[in-house]
């Protein structure tokens, strides 16, 4: 196997790991809830990290097509 294949399907792997991320951010879950005064408050999600990376992976993805 050529190694631009390894990286591709590397980047593939991770494009696929961050929108499982960010899926699971928007939605909340194995988040800890916390009571103010009797109310559930949500923190809002931190989405930067994963949609930096799935970025970064769509680009090294897309330079390291094989041919």
């Amino acid at each position: 196997m050529d190694y631009r294949s390894g990286i591709f399907y590397l980047a593939l792997l991770f494009v696929v790991g961050c929108v499982t991320e960010l899926y699971v951010r928007n939605k909340g879950m194995g988040e800890s809830q916390q009571k103010f005064r009797g109310v559930l408050v949500r923190n809002k999600p931190k989405l930067g990290p994963p949609v930096m990376l799935l970025v970064a992976s769509i680009v090294v993805a897309a330079l390291t097509i094989p041919h």
